[in-house]
């Protein structure tokens, strides 16, 4: 008799399997991991007075495929907040705080925060334009989880997070 894995089976596995990824230091980093996570277009809904998120206190809230590793998907969720508009003094661009939610299932998670810059009307980052955030916690094989995640935008609309973890 075979035996069928699940979804969740193999949610796990991919989980498992970046985990590793995570905790094997890269050559001459010393106490250093690193590593990069796919993650598709996102969809996007617009929380605000205005309807589009572009005020001050507006919340732009988002949902994305991750890959894992190996064909396996995760998820990413998170909030945008914006807390700086450009002004006339010819600022072109606004200010975000957020935090992002890397579940890539069996439990293990990533958690991000910080601030973020955007285009003046831009409702995503500019493409190539790179963002630095905290990586602050996670839980099952990332519990403790310190570091940084530096995020690029791609031209098709996908994104690249490129991890760096402390020991």
């Amino acid at each position: 008799m075979s035996r069928r894995s699940s979804p969740h089976d193999a949610m796990a596995a991919a989980a498992a399997r970046l985990a590793r990824l995570a905790t094997d230091p890269s050559p001459g980093a010393a106490g250093r991991q690193t590593f990069t996570i796919r993650q598709d277009a996102p969809v996007l809904a617009h929380v605000g007075m205005d309807g589009e998120g572009l005020a001050h206190g507006g919340m732009l809230a988002f949902e994305a495929r991750i890959d894992i590793g190996g064909g396996d998907a995760g998820l990413l969720r998170g909030i945008l907040i914006t807390v700086d508009l450009p002004d006339t003094d010819g600022k072109l661009h606004q200010d975000r705080i957020g935090q992002l939610y890397f579940d890539l299932g069996g439990g293990n998670t990533l958690v991000v925060a910080g601030g973020s810059v955007y285009p003046r009307k831009g409702i995503e980052m500019a493409h190539g334009n790179e963002q630095v955030r905290a990586v602050i916690g996670g839980t099952g094989a990332f519990i403790g989880a310190r570091g940084e995640v530096a995020t690029v935008r791609h031209e098709g609309g996908g994104y690249d997070h490129h991890f760096l973890l402390l020991d």
